[in-house]
């Protein structure tokens, strides 16, 4: 599969530099639609009768006509994107937007955005781009517009945390995110931990007594999803943060490896875990939905997860829900417990405009409005706070009181020092995120065969597949 994926982006990656480099833009010469996919056609009204120039629909007073592209995933996407496309026409008067819910998984949706934009960009002017690995092709062949004059022109950066400015390798800013905001935290059970005379860690030193104490009843003292790989990556990365919290993008950036100390010791610290039963039985077989419940029902008293899960849990536990920050590894560095946090916005994700529209400063007043309101509706409605928006500069109200845990991430968020994307999330290409999630859960086997050496060494090779 990874080779396949592999294959894949060199092959669109050629295609759209081809493509581009003989359309220049989406008002050149497109492919006749026998060449393109029959799944990616989308009929376009023509703008002229044959032999005229073009029209300035904006300076007519006529309504700019957008296409816009969206993966439907579920039920909550569908709720979303019907109140934005009822509320567009407040903000955005004079454009009109044909909307194009496309469904499949993540590798569906992004090879029909790719083949669309190898076709000429006919019928894609915007679209929500997931970013990460997904992206590099669409950037490496100068087929996404540079969104910064117009953020710039337009305020938006006043409105949003400073996280949500994280701009593409080559400076720009590309996606506009719109995504609820993630970070890698430990859920915690305040019951279990009252019942058993148990504090809050700050330290591995205090965790590991933490563990001690639990290994000895009935309770798992942490649940994790390691048949999936993130979770347990995510714990590696979390304790490697505390010694230092750039390491990921370092070895993103080619300046560092994960066999360096932040990352050896992160492993190392999961190792002892490991050895002290901190996790369940067969962990390296236990999924992320096997491990969520074992948490929610009170089975286990800790679990790695992300910020996503504060506000499900806090509504299903209610007082006995709870959440700290990834513990520091070394003791010294207790006062800079929950300082840094990985997470935040993915890169190159949001929405994303088509460098070739004809309309680009309709398309990326597009893209903000879309994104404003897809977070005005989970903050108002659905009391979702994790959006990259300052809700009180947005003068966004929410009718009941946020849950404690839920309105105390919120707070956090907004003062983290260093944030940088999920290990999984941020790796160069599909296979080396493929291979860091493979290599950990591997690890998480704690088999004398593979042990911490053998783990990083993998994760090293991981990190450089294309």
């Amino acid at each position: 599969m990874c080779k396949w994926k592999k294959w894949m982006s060199l092959v669109l990656a050629t295609a759209m530099i081809g493509t581009l480099t003989a359309c220049g833009s989406s008002g050149g010469d497109k492919e006749t639609a026998a060449q393109e996919p029959a799944q990616t056609q989308t009929e376009k009204p023509a703008d002229t009768d044959a032999g005229e120039a073009p029209k300035d629909t904006a300076a007519s007073g006529e309504k700019v006509k957008l296409n816009m592209l969206f993966n439907d995933t579920d039920e909550n996407v569908q709720e979303e994107m019907k109140y934005v496309m009822e509320h567009l026409p407040e903000v955005l008067p004079n454009v009109e937007v044909e909307l194009e819910m496309s469904p499949g998984d993540a590798q569906t949706y992004e090879t029909k955005v790719r083949t669309m934009i190898a076709a000429g960009g006919e019928g894609l002017d915007v679209w929500w781009e997931r970013g990460g690995s997904w992206a590099t092709p669409i950037l490496e062949s100068k087929s996404a517009l540079p969104l910064d004059e117009y953020l710039e022109a337009s305020g938006y950066w006043d409105k949003v945390i400073p996280s949500a400015k994280l701009p593409a390798a080559d400076g720009h800013t590309y996606g506009i995110p719109f995504e609820d905001i993630s970070y890698e935290i430990m859920l915690y059970n305040k019951k279990i931990f009252a019942d058993n005379n148990l504090e809050v860690p700050k330290t591995v030193t205090e965790l590991k007594k933490v563990v001690e104490t639990l290994a000895k009843t009935e309770i798992v003292p942490i649940s994790v999803g390691a048949k999936d790989g993130w979770c347990a990556a995510m714990m590696v990365e979390g304790f490697a943060y505390s010694i230092d919290p750039e390491i990921t993008k370092k070895i993103v950036d080619g300046q560092a490896k994960f066999s360096d100390e932040p990352y050896t010791k992160g492993a190392e610290v999961m190792k002892e875990l490991m050895d002290m039963g901190a996790f369940s039985k067969n962990v390296a077989l236990t999924g992320i939905d096997e491990a969520l419940p074992l948490f929610e029902t009170g089975k286990a008293a800790m679990m790695a997860n992300g910020s996503w899960a504060v506000a499900s849990c806090a509504d299903k536990m209610g007082e006995d829900f709870g959440y700290f920050y990834y513990p520091v590894v070394n003791d010294a560095d207790a006062d800079k417990y929950g300082k840094n946090c990985a997470g935040g916005v993915k890169q190159n994700s949001g929405m994303m405009v088509y460098a070739g529209t004809e309309h680009p400063e309709e398309a990326v007043a597009l893209c903000q409005a879309v994104a404003e309101l897809r977070c005005k509706y989970v903050y108002e409605e659905k009391g979702n706070p994790f959006t990259v928006y300052k809700a009180d500069v947005m003068g966004w109200k929410y009718d009941k009181e946020f849950a404690e845990p839920v309105a105390q991430l919120a707070a956090d968020m907004q003062n983290f020092g260093f944030v940088y994307g999920l290990v999984q999330d941020v790796m160069p290409t599909a296979a080396a995120s493929s291979g860091v999630m493979q290599s950990t859960s591997k690890f998480m086997t704690n088999t004398a065969d593979y042990g911490v050496a053998d783990y990083l060494a993998d994760m090293d090779k991981a990190a450089l597949e294309e």
